[in-house]
């Protein structure tokens, strides 16, 4: 269903603004982010991170915003302008409070987290096009009621991206009902594969952790900065440039091609 090396070339950015939310959702894995205290990402640091991450990558650039909830954070758009220099893909996960028409022109993609149909996120293709709908698939949600999802959004052009929920008992039998949708439904759902990583370089070397994550340097809301949101590698040091810890996760993300047949 998931190629797991569809990735592999890539190496993202990911900053997370908060881990402060406005919703209590039972199944959010917020990064993997321990929710007290709350914390909020330096925006002046963040750009700097942004200038070092964007200066190395050149052209093959893709930087997340999430958390929490980006939209939470005073300095969201200032962040994004600084994104939107030095970066050639920038992306915001939210749960739809980030959005606003203003930010639109520094934003290549909207991801709106939803816990059921939400048609106030219709009013958003006024202003753009480029939003994707993302569905955490809990276990009592059947494939009839996914199908039902997803055609909504369908109809009106908006990608669907299903996700399991990462702490239930049930994972295989949530990929099959994802797996069922994407067989009925065809273009416009898609979703990730959940399970042990083996595209991810010498950074994830040995771990058997069940991951979602894709190969990026993890900007914390604290400032720190990892290979791994888990907390399985060691953060790097506070003393380096961002244009070090740059290239040091770069290259602790490297691809191994000996791996591609496990």
């Amino acid at each position: 269903m998931n190629d797991k090396l569809i990735h592999k070339d890539e190496f993202r950015l990911r900053i997370l603004l908060t881990n402060e939310c406005d919703k209590n959702c039972s199944f959010c894995l917020n990064d993997f982010q321990p929710k007290e205290p709350v914390v909020y990402a330096n925006m002046f640091d963040v750009a700097d991170c942004l200038r070092a991450y964007g200066s190395f990558m050149r052209g093959d650039s893709i930087v997340t915003f999430s958390g929490g909830e980006p939209g939470l954070h005073p300095g969201l758009e200032y962040m994004l302008r600084h994104a939107r220099h030095y970066c050639k893909t920038v992306k915001v996960v939210t749960n739809g409070l980030a959005f606003c028409p203003d930010l639109v022109p520094f934003v290549d993609t909207w991801h709106i987290g939803v816990t059921g149909i939400n048609r106030e996120v219709l009013g958003f293709l006024q202003y753009t096009k480029n939003i994707t709908v993302q569905l955490v698939v809990i276990d009592n949600m059947r494939v009839q009621y996914l199908l039902d999802f997803v055609s909504f959004y369908k109809r009106v052009g908006i990608l669907v991206k299903l996700f399991i929920d990462f702490n239930s008992s049930r994972k295989d039998e949530l990929e099959s009902r994802i797996e069922n949708v994407q067989n009925m439904i065809g273009d416009g759902v898609c979703t990730r594969f959940t399970g042990k990583q083996i595209n991810r370089g010498v950074a994830c070397l040995g771990c058997e952790r069940d991951c979602v994550t894709l190969k990026a340097l993890w900007y914390f809301p604290d400032g720190r900065s990892s290979t791994c949101p888990q907390g399985v590698t060691e953060y790097f040091d506070d003393d380096d440039s961002w244009d070090e810890t740059v290239e040091q996760a770069y290259n602790a993300h490297l691809y191994i091609p000996e791996e591609e047949d496990e």
